[in-house]
């Protein structure tokens, strides 16, 4: 990947983000990923356990680090948004918390609402990540029709959600976050009616596009590349007969590794046009130009972020399979250390999700709009994306 063209002059081919390499990889290699991870489990019979930590050192907590490589270890970016990056640490006192006010009433309710916000902020963040690359290629191709983007944003929504309130009615795991006990009965028509919805939205979206194939109109095919993936994969994840043979929490495996892997693609294209495109000073940047100096020291950096982070953790005993470190300590509420731990370990996450929201604003950004190459198109109205 330090191939990656550097400059303006360089400018990729019409329509792809990066280049078509780039892309493939970020897309039909994330998509890749996801499957095989859910293959082994499902068809493998490779333990959850050993996928979802595999999972977390490789992937998904160094694409937290990602995250921290162009903020907190970009000397500009703290003289920008040094109010940003530290009012945001804030999201780590959100568990502890709710959780000393689950200790104070005697009840597990603020904690768990809190568990809850905190999951499904972590799949709505996956979904506006999806959407905000759709925007952009979109941009790349020069698209203009207000139907079309209108169209490509229920498609994408539709084909991400609806999968989704499908798994939460019918896996076990989920039923019983939800409070929902006994034999499923409205749950299966709930389904087959979300799955419903998304062939057809998705027969019209293909429509709309032979429409446009035919009218001489141009396919934006790395657009519907990206969306074909990130639908298509909801759709088998989801599927009641496959989620039904995945232990829950394989569920955010198999939705985040392809999230993650698009995420590291377009940081590392950032890292290579912001910090070492010719003539750039690299020294203004403080550390982030010497940790993205190669992949393998920005690999390497991301998983050692991810053993610190995950190690306190799992020595609370607050992740997977590491209950044997857990003291079962009570702090009130039918609640123990681990939990406390648990909250805290959140923050990580929740902390991601808010920064992400506030530093991929493409629209508002211009050094941003540069540092990704989007000079070359425009699109013609209304607000620009935000991505990852």
């Amino acid at each position: 990947m330090s191939t990656l063209p550097l400059t303006a002059s360089e400018a990729p081919r019409a329509g792809w983000l990066v280049d078509r390499r780039h892309d493939l990889i970020s897309t039909v290699g994330g998509a890749c990923a996801s499957l095989a991870l859910v293959g082994l489990h499902v068809w493998g019979g490779v333990s959850s356990l050993a996928l979802w930590w595999a999972w977390v050192l490789v992937l998904d907590g160094p694409h937290l680090f990602a995250t921290v490589s162009r903020t907190y270890l970009d000397a500009r970016e703290w003289k920008t948004r040094r109010g940003l990056l530290l009012g945001s640490l804030g999201w780590f006192a959100l568990g502890p918390l709710c959780f000393a006010v689950s200790a104070v009433v005697g009840s597990k309710l603020p904690f768990v609402l809190f568990l809850t916000f905190a999951a499904l902020w972590a799949y709505w963040h996956v979904v506006r990540q999806h959407y905000g690359l759709m925007s952009l290629y979109q941009r790349k191709g020069g698209e203009t029709s207000l139907v079309d983007r209108r169209l490509d944003s229920v498609t994408l929504y539709v084909g991400l959600l609806a999968p989704f309130v499908a798994f939460a009615v019918t896996h076990p795991g989920a039923r019983k976050q939800l409070g929902l006990t006994g034999t499923p009965t409205w749950e299966p028509v709930v389904a087959a009616a979300c799955f419903s919805l998304v062939l057809a939205v998705v027969v019209l979206s293909a429509g709309r596009q032979v429409w446009r194939w035919r009218a001489g109109q141009r396919v934006n095919g790395p657009k519907l590349m990206m969306m074909g993936a990130a639908v298509g994969l909801s759709a088998v994840v989801f599927w009641p007969s496959v989620s039904a043979r995945m232990d829950f929490i394989m569920f955010a495996v198999a939705v985040t590794a392809f999230h993650n892997v698009q995420y590291h693609g377009v940081v590392w294209f950032y890292h290579r046009n912001r910090y070492h495109s010719p003539g750039v000073d690299a020294a203004s940047f403080g550390w982030a130009p010497r940790v993205s100096q190669r992949f393998l020291i920005y690999a390497v950096c991301g998983v050692v972020f991810t053993l610190v982070y995950r190690g306190v953790g799992c020595g609370f005993g607050a992740h997977p399979g590491c209950g044997g470190f857990d003291a079962k300590l009570a702090l009130g509420a039918g609640l123990t250390l681990k939990d406390f731990m648990a909250g805290f370990i959140w923050g990580f996450a929740l902390h991601h999700y808010y920064l992400d929201q506030k530093i991929w604003r493409v629209s508002r950004d211009n050094g941003l709009h540069q540092d990704l190459k989007l000079g070359t198109a425009t699109l013609s109205s209304g607000p620009g994306p935000t991505t990852p």
